[in-house]
């Protein structure tokens, strides 16, 4: 059995890979929770605390860009990445204010948790009526709550633009991206893997952003084939 390690996205927990981990076979799963970070080298040092050897990292929305960004500071600890649902893009002026605007009006209000047009926007379609999956997302937001989700917002805004020092690994990516996915740019993504001298892409139909809980199955069997 093999260790792999698992980063999670933002406001989620170990719960996001429940449907996961029981359908891996030959991988021990090992989960890193980031939520306590406050900035990306914090998550670098959390990341470097837990893995002793070259390891197989793992990692979803935020948790794949921070693998990424984990490489490229630490590449002797990276022996092959799994990156999903992410892309190596930084964050826009749009997305930076929008950011800004977010951590001012949550400072200011109560939070009354994660809403469901918010929810619905990380789904397939197929998916917004899925009780399943809403209760886990609406679990994760709740458990973590208004403390992290500000950190984390803050945290992980200062996101550069990391293409080129990505292609100059020279490790082992696998990107995997959603047909449906309205956060992370199937397009971009697909780019920018086949430019990745080590770079593979591989694609997931009739899913939203929230692949290990959509489609946790098709995804399971990937992960058991790195």
């Amino acid at each position: 059995m093999k260790k792999v390690y698992f980063i999670s996205g933002t406001m989620c927990t170990i719960d996001l890979w429940q449907f996961v981990f029981p359908n891996l076979k030959n991988i021990t799963p090992i989960h890193i929770d980031i939520t306590s970070a406050t900035s990306f080298g914090e998550i670098n040092n959390i990341i470097h605390a837990e893995i002793k050897e070259p390891a197989i990292i793992v990692g979803f929305s935020l948790g794949g860009f921070s693998a990424l960004n984990f490489a490229v500071h630490y590449p002797e600890k990276v022996k092959k990445l799994v990156i999903i649902a992410a892309n190596v893009n930084g964050l826009n002026e749009k997305e930076i204010q929008l950011r800004k605007s977010t951590i001012n009006f949550l400072e200011k209000h109560t939070y009354k948790g994660i809403s469901k047009q918010r929810i619905k926007y990380f789904l397939h379609p197929n998916n917004h009526k899925n009780e399943t999956i809403v209760s886990v997302i609406k679990k994760m937001d709740s458990d973590l709550g208004k403390e992290v989700l500000i950190r984390q917002l803050k945290a992980t805004s200062s996101r550069l633009n990391i293409s080129n020092q990505v292609s100059d690994l020279h490790k082992p990516i696998v990107f995997i991206a959603a047909e449906n996915d309205l956060l992370a740019s199937t397009t971009t993504i697909k780019e920018f893997a086949h430019k990745t001298p080590k770079g593979e892409y591989l694609f997931i139909k009739n899913s939203g952003h929230m692949i290990p809980l959509e489609k946790p199955e098709e995804l399971s069997g990937l992960l058991s084939l790195i």
